[in-house]
């Protein structure tokens, strides 16, 4: 533990359940204006991202949209194409139906042995988990969600968090003995699942957010060169965790809020449906493969290497 920190570490429970009572107000159905995307000069939106629909908690759903994303793009000329099990990741979810998994992204959010084991009860319930079948093979499974024995009810995800806003790393985590019920850590673990990691365990981490912890918050300008560097980010509001994509130079920032197909957006260190911004996690994949050439450009390679080398045999006879 880091002693000379005056307010050492808090944790968030993020779920839903604010937002299905703000929804069952009026917020159902269309969306106002200020909460629909539009473009400008200046901004930066991530292209082919997908859209996923909340699954049995609306953080392993965002990082399921992250590896998704990763899963069908790929990352710095590299493949990660084993992060959605089965085939490639669906570009959405819409629509799906709970107990119904019609998506492979589904599986690897909350596979169906996560919630027979984890989410038997109604949404927020607790004390209903029984022993798991079989190994951990969805981000719901490592990053304890649902989980009762890391307090998680129903629909609940639990992040830490250093409040002098330095980064909460994977490191920390362990060091801290808090690498099973972090969801952050969660999601590293996932990646090791699938086959990947991250470059070091300090290279995935929470972060309180500037206006929210200082002197060493997330700004965002950090925000804007990870989706300059290609990389999505998890945004974290009061009780909710969103899959941030983009942003504008106004300071705007684009996301899926895992209610709708739409592109949402907020001011940064803003609210979104009445839930202040709070924080952000953020990864970089590490251990993808290279990327096969199409057979065409093979076909071209080797047409090319045997015309420098009919070429090279010419040389050599004068």
């Amino acid at each position: 533990m880091k002693r000379w920190r005056s307010t050492v570490l808090s944790a968030f429970l993020v779920s839903v359940l604010s937002v299905f009572l703000f929804l069952s107000t009026g917020f159902a159905g269309t969306l106002s204006s200020s909460l629909l995307a539009s473009y400008s000069q200046g901004d930066k939106i991530l292209s082919d991202t997908p859209t996923y629909n909340w699954w049995y908690g609306c953080s392993p759903t965002s990082a399921g949209m992250m590896v998704g994303y990763y899963d069908r793009k790929g990352y710095a000329g590299l493949s990660y194409s084993n992060l959605v099990k089965n085939g490639v990741a669906e570009k959405t979810t819409y629509p799906s139906t709970e107990g119904s998994w019609d998506y492979l992204a589904q599986s690897a959010i909350a596979s169906k042995a996560h919630v027979d084991a984890f989410y038997r009860n109604v949404y927020n319930g607790s004390g209903d988990d029984i022993a798991r079948v079989g190994s951990f093979d969805s981000l719901a499974d490592f990053m304890g969600t649902n989980q009762d024995a890391y307090g998680n009810s129903n629909g609940m995800t639990t992040f830490y968090y250093w409040t002098d806003g330095a980064a909460f790393t994977a490191q920390d985590a362990l060091d801290n003995g808090l690498q099973d019920e972090d969801g952050m850590y969660g999601i590293m673990e996932y990646l090791q699942y699938c086959g990947y990691d991250v470059p070091s365990l300090t290279s995935i981490y929470t972060q309180a957010i500037y206006s929210q912890a200082t002197p060493y918050g997330f700004t965002f300008d950090q925000y804007k060169a990870e989706i300059d560097a290609g990389r999505v980010v998890m945004i974290q509001v009061q009780g909710h965790s969103m899959f941030g994509y983009g942003y504008g130079d106004n300071g705007l920032i684009y996301f899926n809020d895992t209610w709708t197909d739409q592109e949402n957006t907020m001011a940064w260190g803003g609210s979104y449906s009445g839930m202040e911004q709070w924080g952000v996690v953020c990864f970089t994949p590490d251990g993808g493969s290279v990327v096969p050439l199409p057979p065409s450009i093979l076909l071209l390679g080797f047409g090319l290497a045997g015309i420098g080398g009919f070429r090279l045999r010419n040389l050599r006879r004068k």
